[in-house]
């Protein structure tokens, strides 16, 4: 072949792939918090058996491990360079990112995976986040609001690691991979897919254990149907209160399945279950069913006027279109609280801003 064909034809050959790729729609952008931890990300895509570039974009902020940006930048620089998910490998995580994030991240279309090496010891009973993603190097640090754990060396490729830095940016290169692999799937399914094979799973969520522990690509990867994940429920925090106004803020887990967000009250704490309830059921485990309704649409704080002075627990929970409940995690239940009525209530109401 001469030179003189030769060289329309490889330009024809490139154009045809990258027009595979981009008509397709359906690359998957992943920025890194600097360069650290880059590599790891780009290894674990290509532990997934994916084409760099053309099935997943993995880009630093910066050239080097200078110019961290916090939180709230690194979604702007996000958007910008055109990437979904977000991988922070430094120390400095706080819960509280969650809900203050939780709005910007989900109007983008984002997840930020971080680091689980808070600088302070995390609240009790702080959920996993929703918008966010936590995990750590299995033998490392683990606490309230972590959500995963990653063995050193985890898939013996590329994007392996011993240390919390690289273990973030490498579930975050899995999780990219995911979403490539799941088109249909949100972020929140990608989630749900890790959490229901991870290996507390059975038992349930254990901070004490990595959350909900140990993930499993491959078989995260080997799911399907998002209408067939399990439901979770959403991360929700209860705050101070004073007089006749008990707050709440409420992360919704909008995975695909989901059309609803749900509050009950027990006068007694409700034990966790392993499975997905009715509202039947619910009822007989002594749940009053306070509110129902969609917090995606409404803002993420709660305010629930106080009817009565009473000893209460509170749980919120995710409610398909079919009536079923997400299972009760030990993170769902909120309490004792100790209410305290200025003056009686016709009745009680949740009134989202």
């Amino acid at each position: 072949m001469s030179g003189k064909n030769r060289y329309p034809l490889i330009a024809l050959s490139l154009l045809l792939t990258l027009g595979t790729a981009c008509g397709a729609g359906s690359s998957v952008g992943l920025r890194t918090n600097t360069s650290h931890g880059v590599e790891n990300a780009r290894g674990a895509v290509s532990d997934a058996g994916l084409k760099l570039l053309f099935e997943v974009r993995v880009s630093p902020s910066s050239k080097d491990d200078h110019g961290f940006l916090p939180p709230g930048r690194f979604i702007d620089d996000a958007k910008l360079a055109g990437a979904s998910i977000l991988s922070s490998s430094f120390s400095g995580w706080q819960s509280g990112f969650d809900a203050v994030l939780y709005q910007k991240l989900t109007a983008n279309g984002m997840l930020h995976v971080y680091a689980y090496e808070p600088r302070t010891p995390q609240p009790d009973n702080a959920p996993p986040p929703a918008a966010f993603t936590t995990v750590n190097v299995i033998g490392g640090m683990t606490g309230h609001g972590i959500e995963f754990g990653v063995p050193a060396g985890y898939m013996k490729g590329k994007g392996q690691s011993s240390t919390p830095s690289g273990v973030t940016a490498q579930l975050a290169g899995l999780m990219a991979s995911l979403k490539y692999r799941h088109p249909d799937w949100n972020w929140f399914d990608v989630k749900a897919a890790l959490r229901s094979t991870a290996a507390n799973y059975p038992k349930g969520y254990d901070p004490k254990h990595y959350g909900y522990g140990t993930i499993d690509y491959p078989a995260a990867n080997a799911l399907v149907d998002a209408q067939l994940l399990p439901l979770f429920p959403p991360a929700a925090v209860q705050l101070p209160h004073t007089g006749a106004v008990l707050s709440f803020y409420v992360n919704p887990f909008q995975q695909t399945r989901r059309v609803a967000d749900a509050l009950f009250k027990f006068r007694s704490p409700p034990s966790p279950n392993r499975a997905e309830l009715s509202l039947a059921q619910l009822v007989s485990l002594g749940g009053q069913l306070l509110y129902l309704g969609d917090f995606t649409k409404k803002g993420n704080q709660a305010n629930f006027r106080i009817m009565a002075d009473e000893k209460a627990w509170f749980v919120w929970l995710t409610r398909d279109a079919a009536g079923r409940f997400s299972r009760i995690e030990p993170y769902s239940v909120l309490g004792p609280v100790l209410l305290k009525a200025k003056q009686q209530q016709l009745g009680p109401r949740l009134t989202p801003p």
